[in-house]
Parts: C-alpha cells; sequence; structure tokens
C-alpha cells in the first residue's frame, strides 16, 4: 500500500504526521505532494528533511486560493479536498494497488487504521463525516464522506476521476460522486471503522493542533523530529 499526503502550508504538521507512520511501518510506501502557489522554491527549506526520512516527495502548483488557508466548514473544500485528491490520483493511476490518500493532519498512534487497510481489500475505503446542511448543488443526504482520509485502488475508480472540482461540502460531494458511483456498480467499499466523525478511536486525535499532535505522540512513545 501506498501513503499519499497532500501537504499545502502545513509543512510542520505533515512531517510530523509521517513520521507517526514511519514509526509504526518504517518499510511502507510513503510519499507526499507538496502544493505550491507561484514557484516550488516554496519548500526549498523542507523537502530535503522528507527524503532524508525516506518520502518520496512530488510537487505542484496549487489551482486554487481564496484568499483562505483553510475552508474548515465551508462549501469551499470542495476545491481544495479534490484538488488534492485528483492531483495524487493523476500520480497513481495506473497502479493496481492500495493508495491511502491524507490530509496534513493525519497522524496515528497505534496503526490499528492502516492495518485494517492493509488486512482487507477493496476498491474504495471511506470514513464517515456529518454532512454539513444545505448543500450546494447535491441533495441532502445521511453518509457524509470525510475528505481527509480516502483509500482507492486506483486502475479499478478509472471511470470517476477526476472527481469534480466544485463548490460543495467535501462530505456531500465524495458521496455523490464517488462513494454512491462505486456502490451502484457493484464495487468493493469498505468503511474505516477507526475514523468516525472526530472520533478516531484511540489512532491519533481529530485536530490541525501541532501541539495536541506533539503530546499524544510523546504519549504513546513514538519519536519525531520537527522541522
Amino acid at each position: 500500500m501506498i501513503i499519499f499526503y497532500k501537504n499545502y502550508k502545513r509543512t510542520d504538521r505533515t512531517f510530523i504526521s509521517i513520521q507517526s507512520v514511519k514509526h509504526m511501518f518504517p518499510d511502507i510506501d510513503v510519499r507526499c505532494l507538496f502544493l505550491y502557489d507561484t514557484d516550488s522554491s516554496e519548500y526549498d527549506l523542507d523537502i530535503e528533511k522528507f527524503k532524508s526520512i525516506g518520502v518520496t516527495c512530488y510537487l505542484d502548483k496549487k489551482t486554487y486560493n481564496f484568499k483562505k488557508l483553510s475552508a474548515a466548514g465551508s462549501s469551499l473544500n470542495g476545491y481544495y479536498f479534490t484538488e488534492g485528491i485528483n492531483k495524487i490520483y493523476n500520480i497513481v493511476k495506473n497502479y493496481d494497488t492500495k493508495v491511502l490518500i491524507l490530509d496534513e493532519d493525519s497522524y496515528f498512534t497505534n496503526g490499528n487504521t492502516i492495518n485494517f487497510l492493509l488486512s482487507n481489500q477493496f476498491d474504495l475505503g471511506w470514513a464517515y463525516w456529518k454532512c454539513p446542511p444545505n448543500p450546494v448543488r447535491y441533495p441532502t443526504r445521511d453518509i457524509g464522506i470525510n475528505g481527509s482520509i480516502l483509500a482507492i485502488n486506483p486502475k479499478n475508480l478509472s471511470k470517476y476521476f477526476p472527481i469534480p472540482e466544485v463548490q460543495e461540502y467535501i462530505e456531500h460531494l465524495l458521496g455523490f460522486e464517488l462513494y454512491d458511483k462505486c456502490i451502484n456498480d457493484g464495487l468493493s467499499v469498505i468503511k474505516i471503522p477507526t475514523r468516525l466523525y472526530d472520533d478516531y478511536c484511540g489512532d491519533g486525535t481529530h485536530t490541525n493542533d501541532i501541539e495536541e499532535m506533539k503530546l499524544e505522540l510523546v504519549k504513546n512513545k513514538i519519536n519525531f523530529k520537527e522541522l
């Protein structure tokens, strides 16, 4: 399985998140897509440190910037999340293997999430997130898809990509454009049991606070370096 992070201006958190994976799965293939605003040199000070811990690095220009670093709770996250997912998909689209796509703050403390995905076969692995009310372009739905963690077999999902990059809450967007289509086509779809909305079941926490991340890693005896 490939673990593929997306990073946009949260480089310190991404670096720590990756080290949590490497601590428990030292031989796993970890990659990272760095999105820059104007020039790839924006990451010159940091990218060699990622390479030094065995990360394969990719750089690409960011497409969307609405003058907000975070689209949390906003329908703009339909642009931000899908951009990263689609760019990573384009890199791995010919791979007939599992790929776990993660956001910057996705760190792990006991390995249960990754072990679950390693132990089960799937075309799509998804995690639950509550759907915000009043979607922009899709009907309201009960099953929302967490945009920060998505497991795919790229070769088997080619007909669904690229996912539309539109203004919409990502929970609705991924639900209608990926989850529902996979279900309707009879593909293998599994629910990740250790990501239940903001309950991470002891395998990391739902946070974007680097200090909380560091405290949790120390508590779980996971060594890490800071940038």
